[in-house]
């Protein structure tokens, strides 16, 4: 297969792509490793525009690659194969932020989240700042999730977490921090963010 010099010999860039993924039907690796390269970038980009930090992007990727693989004889159109990549790549972020939003959150209904006292700017800002947190909550991993919970919200004692979560006492501090790292940067990142008063 010449799939090297598709554009520089004239041919359409998209004739290029369907040979590469035609050939990838047909079990050429060439062409396969061809189309990896072509848009393995691309579908990096995507994972971290929908605001998944850099290893949730790297495992969004290699799932939206197996799902191509899967997928190769059903793509009706093979020169759109960078679109169907694109889209695939959102479903699976969507797919992962939604499987993690399904966590149970905290009850806060029955917190008195602003002084009664407050104007109505300040009670907007702050369910502002709430729904942020909560959005930033979701994207972080499961186990950064359940030890903050534990320790931000049932204040469980070191003791108990480790056991519970089959970790040293002495990582907790450091994990915790981490996961408070990690979430202050969801908030930073996040497109709407606005610095508003907590």
């Amino acid at each position: 297969m010449t799939t090297g010099n598709r554009a520089a010999s004239g041919r359409p860039v998209e004739d290029d792509v369907s040979d590469l993924v035609i050939g990838a039907r047909e079990g050429d690796q060439i062409a396969w490793g061809h189309l990896v390269d072509r848009y393995a970038r691309l579908v990096y980009a995507v994972a971290l525009r929908c605001r998944l930090t850099h290893a949730d992007a790297a495992d969004v990727s290699q799932t939206v690659w197996l799902r191509l693989a899967e997928n190769l004889h059903r793509i009706n159109d093979p020169s759109r194969v960078g679109a169907w990549l694109v889209t695939t790549t959102k479903r699976e972020c969507l797919a992962l932020i939604k499987a993690r939003s399904r966590y149970e959150p905290m009850d806060v209904s029955t917190m008195t989240l602003v002084d009664p006292s407050a104007g109505p700017d300040e009670i907007i800002a702050r369910a502002e700042s709430i729904t942020e947190v909560a959005a930033a909550f979701a994207l972080l991993t499961e186990r950064c999730r359940e030890l903050l919970r534990r320790l931000v919200i049932e204040s469980e004692s070191y003791q108990q977490i480790a056991a519970d979560l089959e970790m040293p006492i002495g990582s907790i501090g450091p994990t915790r921090i981490r996961c408070l790292s990690l979430l202050r940067r969801h908030l930073e990142e996040a497109p709407t963010h606005e610095k508003q008063p907590y």
